[in-house]
């Protein structure tokens, strides 16, 4: 140790110097050791600091307190120190490691021997809390796997699991006022071979609620049914895809429930429909032709939203002519008559879901199923099937309870594919318990994390081995 007046403050502050194979540098303990190693420099006795290959040592020992017997309450002396060897995070590019010289004491009454509690970490543990703090930050992070974590701070994925395991709980908690229900495909998460987990959030407070391990009725009415009367009668709005179970279960269990069809599944239908008459079509028309050129050159002309029609004339091959966007919808449009009908319906469609408000919202959509049961178009059955029979969720969908947004599933869609990206690279999840908790705690800023000295494993239950039993008498 040594001090040093520092020109620059009217203080004196204590330094470390740090010695590595091309440098030597100093950094002041005042600040570095009181945010680093969870010590102030009035508890420091010794500090050396160094760096071998790649690893950075914090050899470091403390300054001796009175310490009473835990044993039989009576004045403990000094008996020598103890080594303890615990992780650090890394510090410029290197692993690091604490070598904590931990002051030994016995009692002459009892004779029996106890260390000073450390400052860096719990007893036993080989992790520094700085570490488990830094091992929980990331585990907030969904673009963290848990090999990722392990290979950057040097710690098994099974010890990371086991504190995720305990230092993470998700309270009990009342239902949202406004609630989405949607799934993930996960086929070795769902452990009621449904291959879809269903994950619901709270639409106003913008997170996560829960994550169960299957979408099916059964087990959403016995998840529902968990719930208070009081509570599941709070619980105001409700917003699904057309899958029929979600609508069962929130009708019986949710009775107060508004349930709104998500928009964008609506569309999608419809988009998917129009699709299939645009294929026809081409599939119709002579390969080769100008107008088999035209449906599969140009055809995101009639899907892709706000394109630029009239932009500037340039050559095209095909016509020996000049011609911009808009010609060439036109000449589509032209060529394919019932095409252009359809094209003509999805349009109006788009338009009525952008910008009719739940007041008109009645009118104009009974008048656009009319319009569109006189069409006739065979492709369009399935989305004409959809309006009727998800008319009143349709039209629910075009309230705007919270901050002027339509009822939507648009926050359970971005945080599923949020939830499908950490599935798809972190290969071969399988415990259910650990997913959620982990989910839940990333994705829900409410929920925290508590450092504890216990640890405890959520077993992945229902999960059979398939090996065999070993047999010593034939080995």
């Amino acid at each position: 140790m040594w001090v040093e007046k520092n020109p620059f403050m009217n203080y004196d502050f204590i330094g470390t110097k740090i010695h590595s194979r091309r440098e030597e540098f100093i950094i002041p303990n005042k600040d570095f050791i009181t945010t680093f190693l969870n010590v102030t420099s009035e508890d420091i006795k010794k500090c050396e600091i160094y760096t071998s290959g790649d690893i950075t040592y914090y050899n470091i020992s403390l300054v001796r307190k009175p310490l009473l017997c835990p044993y039989c309450n009576q004045m403990m002396i000094g008996h020598g120190t103890k080594l303890r060897t615990i992780n650090h995070p890394k510090i410029r590019g290197s692993k690091g490691i604490i070598l904590y010289h931990a002051n030994r004491y016995i009692c002459k009454s009892c004779g029996k021997t106890a260390l000073e509690q450390s400052p860096f970490s719990f007893e036993k543990y080989g992790e520094s809390f700085f570490a488990l703090e830094t091992v929980m930050d990331k585990l907030s992070n969904l673009n963290y796997t848990l090999k990722m974590i392990s290979d950057e701070l040097n710690i098994s994925t099974t010890q990371i699991s086991k504190y995720l395991d305990s230092y993470v709980t998700i309270p009990p908690r009342a239902l949202p006022e406004s609630l989405g229900i949607d799934e993930v495909h996960s086929k070795s998460l769902s452990r009621r071979n449904t291959s879809y987990i269903c994950v619901l959030v709270d639409n106003e407070k913008r997170t996560v609620y829960d994550v169960l391990d299957t979408r099916s009725k059964n087990a959403l009415s016995l998840y529902f049914s968990g719930f208070t009367r009081e509570e599941r009668l709070s619980v105001r709005y409700v917003t699904i895809d057309m899958w029929r179970p979600y609508k069962d279960v929130v009708e019986t269990y949710l009775p107060n429930a508004i349930i709104a069809v998500d928009p964008f599944h609506v569309v999608k239908h419809l988009t998917d429909d129009f699709t299939k008459i645009r294929i026809y079509h081409m599939n119709n028309t002579l390969y080769g032709s100008n107008t088999y050129y035209l449906l599969k050159q140009w055809n995101w002309l009639l899907t892709s939203e706000n394109v630029y029609l009239d932009n500037k004339r340039v050559y095209n091959r095909r016509f020996g002519t000049y011609l911009n966007r808009g010609d060439l919808l036109n000449m589509i449009l032209e060529s394919f008559p019932d095409l252009a009908q359809a094209y003509d319906l999805k349009e109006e469609y788009m338009w009525l879901d952008k910008t009719i408000t739940y007041d008109n919202a009645e009118e104009h959509l009974s008048k656009y199923i009319q319009k569109l049961t006189a069409a006739h178009i065979p492709q369009y059955e399935e989305f004409l099937s959809i309006l009727r029979t998800w008319k009143k969720e349709i039209l629910n969908s075009f309230m705007r309870p919270y901050d002027d947004r339509r009822l939507s599933n648009a926050l359970a869609e971005n945080i599923n594919g949020r939830i499908g990206n950490y599935i798809t690279i972190s290969k071969g999840l399988t415990n259910f318990n650990r997913f959620r908790t982990r989910i839940i705690y990333a994705l829900n800023p409410d929920i925290k994390y508590a450092l504890s000295s216990k640890l405890n494993s959520k077993r992945n239950l229902g999960h059979t081995s398939t090996r065999k039993p070993y047999n010593k008498e034939n080995n």
